[in-house]
């Protein structure tokens, strides 16, 4: 723990070194988006829900605008932290990994920007950003008026730069029933070590994302069964993207995202410590509650806090979650203390400790 305070301390210090660009704009009246040409926006895949009293989707659209960093004394100093502190050396061939995922740790973030987006026809102006430079909105939709819009489910819309850029989304609608799968990331579907410190900052920075064996092959076994899928992860936003391309190479399913808020220049850095006990049972309940027609399926890994946080979602909603899956990532035996305790009185056909997920139905 003491080696990741150095390493968090290292981005907070850093983050210094970048222009404080995360003032208002003092022009409240923008009715178009004011994207600047060293700006970047992206918007996180979302799911819409559908209200059947008065048959509209509401379509959460959330997404990051900020100025990406690339200073060679903030670089070299983080370097440094991970050669001296951890042994882990930054070489030409892992370079690129390094400085892209810093920068994006490190960038600034851009506040009270109001984004318009065009969806299904019409323009709709979002709420600002928040200081963290996040934009979150929900968009009401009557259900007819999507009816020529959605593609395989999925709803796209854009919004446009005065440089001619022009920023993609895409919300899924998911249908009042059926089958969903929230899933963690980190050891579950990628390769990630969370429990070796070393080998952590090592995939975190340096090394190209890898999946776990056999988990693309098993979510795509599901997803021609109509399963939705929702990743649960407490990576941290910035990361969002280097997260999608690598899930998307490796060929998973389309998936929704929530990650972790953290801001490397207050408080919320402080959240890259808190369990997953802590942080992610608010955000599947949210999942849960706005879905109520649809079962669930968890899948999850040993290595951290997933089979805690299941196993109470299962006793809360035992109507919602039908299964738990667990990755086998620390060589622990189904029936140990451990696993006894958590799961004492729940079907032992409701959960499972896989190492192989070709086994798995």
């Amino acid at each position: 723990m003491r080696n990741l305070v150095l390493l968090c301390l290292l981005l907070f210090l850093t983050s210094c070194y970048a222009s404080e660009n995360d003032s208002p704009d003092s022009d409240t009246s923008i009715t178009v988006s004011d994207i600047k040409d060293d700006e970047t926006l992206v918007f996180f895949r979302t799911s819409a829900w559908l209200d059947q009293d008065t048959l509209s989707w509401h379509l959460p659209v959330h997404g990051w605008i900020y100025e990406s960093q690339d200073s060679v004394a903030r670089k070299a100093l983080a370097a440094a932290v991970l050669e001296q502190q951890f042994g882990l050396e930054v070489t030409d061939d892992n370079d690129g990994n390094f400085s892209r995922r810093l920068n994006l740790l490190l960038a600034d973030n851009e506040r009270g920007k109001e984004i318009v987006v065009n969806l299904a026809g019409r323009e709709y102006t979002l709420a600002p950003s928040a200081e963290n430079g996040h934009i979150e909105d929900v968009l009401v939709v009557p259900a007819d008026k999507l009816d020529h819009f959605g593609k395989n489910g999925l709803v796209e819309f854009s919004a446009s730069a005065p440089d001619s850029r022009t920023f993609r989304g895409e919300v899924r609608l998911l249908a009042p029933q059926g089958l969903s799968v929230v899933s963690d990331i980190d050891d579950t579907v990628k390769v990630s070590k969370v429990t070796d410190r070393k080998r952590l900052l090592e995939h975190a920075f340096l090394l190209d994302f890898s999946a776990a064996p056999g988990m693309s092959s098993l979510y795509s076994r599901w997803n021609q069964e109509n399963v939705a899928f929702h990743f649960v992860s407490s990576s941290p936003w910035q990361l969002y993207a280097p997260l999608q391309e690598f899930l998307d190479a490796a060929d998973f399913p389309w998936a929704t995202f929530n990650l972790k808020t953290v801001r490397f220049r207050d408080e919320t850095l402080f959240d890259l410590f808190r369990k997953g006990t802590e942080t992610k049972p608010a955000i599947i309940e949210s999942i849960l509650h706005r879905n109520p027609g649809r079962q669930f399926i968890h899948v999850g890994d040993s290595g951290e806090q997933d089979p805690e946080v299941y196993a109470g979602l299962l006793r809360r909603y035992p109507d919602q979650v039908q299964r738990i899956y667990i990755r086998n990532v620390t060589g622990e035996a189904a029936d140990n203390e451990r696993f006894a305790t958590l799961f004492e009185g729940i079907e032992p056909g409701r959960w499972s400790l896989f190492d192989d997920p070709a086994g798995l139905p």
